[in-house]
């Protein structure tokens, strides 16, 4: 989708954090946990990251928003350029929970990225735009959840 890294030609509606928030203080108080942080989109980074911990846990589990559109991911570990997702959440049908936002699979976001070097192009169904596409080759993603949540400058 024309955008969805961060860098679009055409303005593109921002998704709503006031939901995004909502969604993770839901979660965290239907599970017993605690929203221990929220990080906004900047220069290296095209994504919201809430991180949620409980306390008989020494793990948390991170929500992930795309900056352009409401897609959401679950991880277990964001480091800068290393995003593990994760589809064992209990909270991946995040629509019991009477929202818009589209959880996305592990399976969809750790898609290959199929390029064509020699002709400068994304093999792969897409509607990104030429930005994007320079994007793509100059920081040579390996997956769609590379291009989706990404820590380009």
């Amino acid at each position: 989708m024309d955008g969805v890294s961060g860098f679009y030609v055409d303005d593109i509606p921002e998704v709503d954090l006031l939901q995004f928030k909502r969604l993770c203080y839901t979660i965290a108080n239907y599970s017993n946990g605690k929203l221990l942080a929220l990080e906004e989109p900047h220069v290296s980074q095209s994504f919201y990251k809430a991180e949620l911990g409980w306390e008989d846990k020494s793990t948390s589990i991170f929500i992930l928003l795309n900056s352009s559109y409401p897609f959401v991911a679950f991880a277990s570990s964001v480091q800068y350029f290393d995003i593990k997702y994760a589809d064992d959440s209990p909270f991946n049908n995040v629509n019991a929970f009477g929202t818009r936002f589209r959880v996305l699979t592990t399976e969809v976001l750790n898609q290959p990225l199929i390029v064509d070097e020699r002709t400068h192009t994304l093999l792969n169904e897409n509607s990104l735009n030429k930005i994007e596409l320079n994007h793509i080759f100059h920081w040579k993603p390996k997956t769609v959840g590379e291009v989706i949540f990404n820590f380009w400058d």
